[in-house]
C-alpha cells in the first residue's frame, strides 16, 4: 500500500512537471513568434519591403476616447484627457479588414487607399504607419508583463541546464544543482533589472522600445549566467578554490 501511494505521488509529480513544461515552451513559443513578427514588420517597413494592395474604404468610424489624470496615488478622474481615433473598415482582395487610426489625415467612406503589408498584417495606409509594435492587443498588453518575466527566467534557466551538461560532457568540470542554481541567479536578477530600465526607456520615448526587445533581457540573463556558470566551473577545476 506504501508502495502504490508513493508510485502514484511519482506519477503525479511527473504529469505536472511535464504540464508545466508544456505551458512554458508555448509561451516562450508565443513571445519567440510575435518578436519575429514585429521584428520583420519593422525590416520590412524600413526597406521599402511591404506588399502594396489597392482598397477601398468602406466606413469610418470615430471613437471618442477618455482617461484620467495622472498616475497612482496622484490619480485625479475629475479631470480627464481625451482623445480620438477612427477605425478605417478597408475592403482589398475580397476581405474586410478594420484598421485603427490616430493622428491621422481622415478617411472618407468609397475613398481609395492603398495598403502597406505584411501577410495579412496591414502596416500603413496611404503611407501612414497603422501598425505599432507590441501594442494594440489590450490581452497582450495585460499579459506580457506578467508572462514574459517567467519565459525569460525559465529561458535561461534551461540554457544554463544546457551549457553545465555541456561543459560536464567535455570534462571540463561537473558542476552540482547549488553551482547551477547560483548561474540561475544572477541570470535572471540580471534580465529582470534590463526589463525595468526597458521599461522607464519605453516611458522616456514616444516611440517606445525596438520590436525585438525581448531578446535584450533574456540575452543579457543567458550572458550573466554562462558567465558565473564558466566561473564556477573554472573554480572547481582548481584545487584548493572554493567557489563564492
Amino acid at each position: 500500500m506504501p508502495e502504490t501511494k508513493e508510485r502514484s505521488r511519482d506519477l503525479l509529480g511527473r504529469v505536472l512537471l511535464g504540464l508545466f513544461r508544456c505551458v512554458m515552451v508555448l509561451i516562450v513559443a508565443f513571445f519567440a513568434v510575435r518578436t519575429y513578427e514585429e521584428t520583420a514588420i519593422a525590416v520590412a517597413r524600413a526597406t521599402g519591403g511591404l506588399r502594396t494592395v489597392r482598397a477601398t474604404v468602406a466606413g469610418v468610424q470615430h471613437i471618442t476616447h477618455e482617461r484620467c489624470t495622472g498616475a497612482g496615488q496622484d490619480t485625479d478622474c475629475s479631470h480627464k484627457d481625451f482623445w480620438s481615433s477612427d477605425d478605417v473598415i478597408v475592403r482589398a482582395d475580397g476581405a474586410t479588414r478594420t484598421v485603427t487610426v490616430e493622428d491621422a489625415p481622415s478617411f472618407a467612406e468609397g475613398q481609395q487607399v492603398r495598403l502597406g503589408m505584411w501577410h495579412d498584417t496591414v502596416v500603413q495606409i496611404d503611407e501612414y504607419t497603422v501598425h505599432s509594435a507590441w501594442t494594440g492587443d489590450g490581452f497582450l498588453l495585460v499579459v506580457s508583463p506578467l508572462l514574459y518575466p517567467l519565459a525569460m527566467a525559465y529561458t535561461i534557466v534551461v540554457v544554463t541546464a544546457l551549457l553545465a551538461r555541456l561543459l560536464g560532457r567535455r570534462g571540463r568540470a561537473r558542476l552540482d544543482v547549488g553551482e547551477r542554481l547560483h548561474a540561475d541567479i544572477f541570470g535572471v536578477v540580471t534580465g529582470l533589472a534590463v526589463c525595468l530600465i526597458l521599461v522607464f526607456v519605453s516611458a522616456a520615448r514616444d516611440n517606445g522600445n525596438p520590436p525585438w526587445w525581448p531578446v535584450v533581457p533574456a540575452g543579457a540573463g543567458i550572458a550573466c549566467a554562462a558567465l558565473v556558470l564558466l566561473r564556477n566551473a573554472r573554480a572547481a577545476t582548481e584545487p584548493g578554490t572554493a567557489v563564492a
